[in-house]
Order: structure tokens, then C-alpha cells, then sequence
């Protein structure tokens, strides 16, 4: 099936004013007609007619970027907050056991340099070697007093992936389960679940404000020259305090 005709099949059942087929076009050139196939037909899974409106797929499409650029803004705190635990801990004393295989790579490539180095390893790999730290130092990275640190932790380095390569969060089937309250059973692989880890993962009231800000991304901003905010009540993520 050729783009057009793809390009149709997004127009098929689709309840469009003639002002936002001005900017579906725009949308669909900038953000992918496949993309916005897939909203829609997960939409049209909840809608009790085999119609949909172009204005809940494009809030849709934009309350998913809300999402992804606070988990971004935190998920990137994070990570400025577990290198500075150990850059600040041990700046001058390079040689240690409890180095894990990465960190002494990296180490040595950038000349003992430990801040060049830390800034040069993976997400995973930060995590791994914050919690190889001594306890007392560990203690300083407030993880969740948890059974489940490593599975929570991996869940957090798949979602912080998702995140930062810009995978579209609501439809994204790659999370790992992880165990948290606030979701049935207290684990869950869906993308709550692993809003709730990373907020645990956060210091206290750091926590609080990334869950203010992902309760905040379903509110209508909207702009007089937007097309009409209409958010399915279906995929809203909402998070209690």
C-alpha cells in the first residue's frame, strides 16, 4: 500500500473540520502518517461508533509529549543526582575494589578523569555501580527500601530508553514489570507503573513534583490557533499523592 493510500486510510471514519485538515496535513508530514494510523486505531478501540475525532487524536499525540518531556526532566535529574553522589564522594580517591568494569574502562580511557568518566557510561551502568558503592555512601542515593531494587532498577533503565529515544509512551509495549503501590497487584508493566517506580526513585519531594507535573499534562492548554483539546478519558494517567 502505497503512502497516498495510506494517507487515505487515516482519512477514512476520521470527523475533521476543514480548519484542522490544514493542520492534520502539517501533522502528518512532521510526525508520521503511520503514527497517527496507529492513535487512531487504538481510539477507535474504545468508541462505541466506527467513527473518531481528529481533535482526541491529536491531544492525544500531544498529552504523550507532555509525558515524555517531564519524564525527561527527571529521569535526567536522576542521573545528575547519582553521578554527584559518587564525583563527590571520590574525587581524589580513584582506586577503589568496588569499581565495576565500566567505571574502570572509562577510567582509564579518560586518564583517570572520574567525572569524564562517569559522564561516558550508560544508564544501566550508573545504576549498577551506585549500588555497589560502601553502604553508608549507597544510602546517599535514596533507592526504594524494596525486595525488588533490581527489577525495579532495570524497569527504570527501560523506561528511562523509552524516554529519551522518543518512543510514543502510550502505545509503547516495551516496559519491564516492576513493583510498585498504586497499581493492581502492586506490579505492572504498563506505563503508570513505571511512572510510580521512577517517582520512588526520586528523592522525596522531587518525587511530589514529578507527580504533580504528569497530573498536570492532561489539562487544556490549548492556544486559540490549536485544534480542540479532547483527551479520551481512557488513556489519562492519573497519579495519587
Amino acid at each position: 500500500m502505497t503512502m497516498t493510500e495510506r494517507k487515505k486510510n487515516f482519512y477514512q471514519n476520521l470527523i475533521i473540520s476543514d480548519e484542522d485538515k490544514i493542520r492534520a496535513e502539517s501533522a502528518l508530514k512532521s510526525k508520521g502518517v503511520e503514527k497517527h494510523i496507529q492513535i487512531k486505531e487504538k481510539l477507535l478501540t474504545w468508541s462505541e461508533n466506527s467513527n473518531i475525532e481528529y481533535a482526541k487524536i491529536a491531544s492525544t499525540y500531544r498529552y504523550d509529549k507532555r509525558i515524555r518531556k517531564v519524564l525527561f526532566k527527571f529521569i535526567s535529574y536522576l542521573e545528575e543526582f547519582y553521578r554527584a553522589v559518587i564525583l563527590d564522594n571520590y574525587i581524589n580517591r580513584l582506586k577503589q575494589k568496588f569499581w565495576i568494569n565500566e567505571v574502570r574502562l572509562k577510567l582509564k580511557e579518560y586518564s583517570n578523569n572520574l567525572n569524564d568518566a562517569l559522564e561516558h557510561i550508560d544508564f544501566s551502568s550508573l545504576l549498577i555501580q551506585c549500588q555497589k558503592l560502601p553502604k553508608q555512601k549507597q544510602e546517599l542515593c535514596l533507592f526504594p527500601k524494596s525486595k525488588y531494587l533490581k527489577e525495579n532498577s532495570i524497569a527504570l533503565k527501560e523506561l528511562r530508553n523509552a524516554v529519551m529515544h522518543n518512543k510514543f509512551l502510550l502505545l509503547y509495549r516495551g516496559f519491564e514489570e516492576c513493583y510498585v503501590n498504586g497499581v493492581d497487584a502492586g506490579k505492572s508493566a504498563n506505563l503508570k507503573a513505571n511512572i510510580l517506580n521512577l517517582i520512588q526513585f526520586l528523592p522525596a519531594e522531587v518525587g511530589k513534583k514529578c507527580l504533580k507535573e504528569v497530573n498536570e499534562c492532561k489539562e487544556d492548554r490549548n492556544g486559540e490557533n490549536d485544534t480542540a483539546w479532547d483527551l479520551p478519558q481512557q488513556i489519562i494517567i492519573s497519579l495519587n499523592a
